[in-house]
Order: C-alpha cells, then sequence, then structure tokens
C-alpha cells in the first residue's frame, strides 16, 4: 500500500493514471461497443466497413508504438499532448462525417494518436530502474482493465438513450484526458537524448545482443500474445453454440474473469516483486492451460463462471510478473522506445492468432482452437520452471554492462 499511496499522492504519476482510465474508457467504449452499432444501426454503414475500422486502429495503433516511444525518450510529454489533440479533432470530424472512408481513416488516426499513451504511463509510473516496480505494475493494469472493460458496458446505456448523447459523452471524456495532460503532466518538458531517427528493426537488432532477449523474451512475446489472440473471438462463438448462453449470461461470463483479474493484479504485482519471476509465470501459464482444457469440456454454466474467474486470476498472476521479466533488458534512458517495439512485436502476435484460431475451428471445431492454446500455455509453463531465467538475465545484463 506504500506504493499506492506514493502514486495517488503525485501530481505526475497520479495525472498519468487518470489519463490510462479515461483514454482507455473512452476508446474501449468507441471501439468494441458504440461503433459498430452507430455504423450500423445509425448511419447505415456496412458491418465489413465497421470491421476494417476497428482493425485499423489496432494496426495503426501497433505500427505506430515504436516510434511512438521513440519520440517520448527525446520530447517528453509534448508528444502525449500532440496525440491527443489529434485524437480530439479526429473524434470531432467522425461525429460530423458519414462517410465510410471517413471512419476508417479517423480510426486509424485514433490509434495513432493514442499509441504513446501506455508507453508514457508504464515508463512514467513504473520506470523499469524503480525496486518495486511489480507492484506498481498490478496498479496499472487493474486501471487499465477497468477503464477498457468498463468502458464497452456503461456506453450501452447512453446508446440506449440516444447515440449523439453517446458519442458526445466519448468526445467530453477524451477532452477531459487532455485537460488532466495540460494540468497534471509536465508539457513543457524537453528532453535532449540524442538520436537519428527511428528504425524497428535497428532497435530489435539492439536488443537481440542481449541473449536473454534472443532466447526467453521474444519468443515468448510471440507466443503469449497469438494464445490469447486465438481464444478471444472464438469466446462468444464457442459461449453461445457450446454453452448455450445468451448475451446476458455472456456479459457476465467477461464479468467474472475480468473481475477476477482486476482485483487480482494489485497484490500479484506486490508478490512478483518479492519471489522468483519464474514461479508466478510457471504456475500461472500452469493455471492458464488446465482451465482452457477443463473450459473445453465444461457445460454447467456455474462453473464455467468459475473457470473464468480462474483464468481472470491466472492472467493476474502472469502479467505483472512478465512485465517484470521484460523490464530486466530495457535500458533507463530509452523505456518508452524499448516498451514501443515490445508492444509491437506483442501486437504482431496478436494480430496472427485469430487467422490461426479460425483455421483451426473452421476445421477441425472450436474445442480444438481452445486444446491447442492450452498446449501453448502448457509448454510456456514447462519452460519456465525448467529454464533457468533469473541466471541467463545476470548473465546478459554483465556482457552489456561489460
Amino acid at each position: 500500500m506504500h506504493e499506492l499511496k506514493i502514486i495517488l499522492t503525485s501530481k505526475k504519476e497520479l495525472g498519468l493514471i487518470l489519463l490510462l482510465f479515461l483514454i482507455d474508457f473512452t476508446r474501449g467504449a468507441f471501439f468494441l461497443t458504440f461503433l459498430p452499432l452507430y455504423a450500423v444501426n445509425y448511419l447505415g454503414i456496412s458491418v465489413a466497413a465497421s470491421g476494417l475500422a476497428v482493425s485499423a486502429h489496432f494496426l495503426g495503433e501497433t505500427l505506430c508504438k515504436g516510434a511512438a516511444g521513440w519520440q517520448l525518450d527525446r520530447k517528453g510529454y509534448p508528444v502525449l499532448l500532440l496525440g491527443l489533440l489529434i485524437g480530439l479533432a479526429t473524434l470531432l470530424i467522425m461525429k460530423y462525417s458519414n462517410s465510410p472512408a471517413v471512419l476508417i481513416l479517423g480510426s486509424a488516426s485514433l490509434g495513432l494518436a493514442v499509441s504513446p499513451v501506455w508507453l508514457a504511463v508504464i515508463s512514467g509510473v513504473a520506470p523499469v530502474q524503480l525496486k518495486e516496480r511489480a507492484t506498481r505494475m498490478g496498479l496499472v493494469f487493474a486501471v487499465w482493465l477497468l477503464g477498457g472493460g468498463g468502458g464497452p458496458v456503461i456506453i450501452n446505456l447512453f446508446i440506449a438513450r440516444d447515440y449523439n448523447l453517446a458519442f458526445w459523452l466519448l468526445i467530453v471524456l477524451w477532452g477531459c484526458a487532455l485537460l488532466v495532460t495540460i494540468l497534471m503532466l509536465p508539457v513543457t518538458e524537453r528532453k535532449t537524448v540524442e538520436g537519428s531517427g527511428f528504425s524497428f528493426w535497428k532497435e530489435v537488432s539492439l536488443m537481440a545482443r542481449n541473449q536473454a532477449f534472443r532466447k526467453i523474451l521474444l519468443p515468448g512475446m510471440f507466443l503469449q500474445t497469438m494464445t490469447g489472440g486465438i481464444i478471444l473471438p472464438l469466446l462468444p462463438l464457442y459461449a453461445t453454440n457450446k454453452l448455450g448462453l445468451n448475451p446476458h449470461q455472456y456479459a457476465l461470463l467477461l464479468l467474472a474473469g475480468g473481475g477476477a483479474a482486476a482485483v487480482s493484479f494489485l497484490p500479484m504485482g506486490r508478490l512478483a516483486d518479492i519471489i522468483r519471476l519464474k514461479i508466478l509465470l510457471g504456475c500461472g501459464f500452469a493455471m492458464s492451460a488446465i482451465s482452457l482444457v477443463i473450459f473445453s469440456f465444461a457445460r454447467d454454466p456455474a462453473g464455467v463462471y468459475l473457470l473464468a474467474a480462474l483464468v481472470g486470476f491466472s492472467y493476474a498472476v502472469v502479467l505483472p510478473a512478465w512485465n517484470n521479466l521484460l523490464a530486466r533488458v530495457i535500458p533507463p534512458d530509452r523505456q518508452a522506445t524499448g516498451w514501443g517495439v515490445f508492444a509491437t512485436i506483442e501486437g504482431l502476435g496478436i494480430a496472427a492468432g485469430p487467422a490461426l484460431g479460425g483455421l483451426l475451428a473452421n476445421t477441425y471445431g472450436i474445442s480444438s482452437a481452445l486444446i491447442l492454446s492450452a498446449l501453448m500455455l502448457a509448454v510456456m509453463s514447462c519452460f519456465y520452471f525448467l529454464y533457468p531465467v533469473e541466471k541467463v538475465l545476470i548473465d546478459a545484463r554483465q556482457i552489456t554492462a561489460g
């Protein structure tokens, strides 16, 4: 609780936490609930166009994160301010246009606008050189999940009354995020880190000199996010077709998993500062694998909710420990750049997952995709239990220092 008190009494850190909540609440509400309904039911645009707009947003964010981190390391929080101004202007243009092209391009522009936010928060609230950073990351992940999960739920209450009211609410929330940035963050700050220009492949090649990055982090980043990408698009179909859940029951299923994760992030973050990371990673991946295997055979709704909560808990066990593992190889003076590169690699895994999951589900059934994900998680669990993770990290750090 000591770290939580420090964050709440720091103007800059509290500002970053509020910014993360507002942005993830707004874009979660916009892209996961509002936009598909608004485009089809209000504007009369095709489902394909609305889906393309959502994809354009997440692709735009992923592709811009490395460069956004590089700019943050050199210019500081003015990069955030510029991104939020672009985002506010984009939302206003989208509000007064009914063109599919504007919807798609605007969604991609919003991806550019939000690309520095996560990087600024993680490097500002939980810098890599901080001893108790995993505890802080537990709070960051909890706020991120509450914002991203709460937005799609709350916006439905406003959509039920009026689409215009809902759209203006999202614009006002984005404006609040802009005000938080101006009033609580040092946007006049200028950094003097030198650099000749950003190159994603150059950054990856620099990191690849570290054997921990090559042997542990790079494959783990891709496989972990690809596993999530396989599962998530298939969950609604599995819940309705195999388990027989109605939309309200499916919402409760998501609430059980997300709620368990949100409640567990802070204590699991604290635990990641105390015990060996390989134990948390091995246990977390093992619990996820076991939960998915049981989930693929479950038919009782009550049992399914408990399994969803267990999956959420195992996610909370893994994420702060995994983030702390990544932090071990990021230079303190280039934090945002490092996190941006990592986020891009993870984004590629997320992009590959749905395609693989859809192919498997179409050929062998949805259960086969869940079993494959469970097997991948089980392999990762065995790897982290058996591989000398901490030793490789220490050796790699000594070689880099030398």
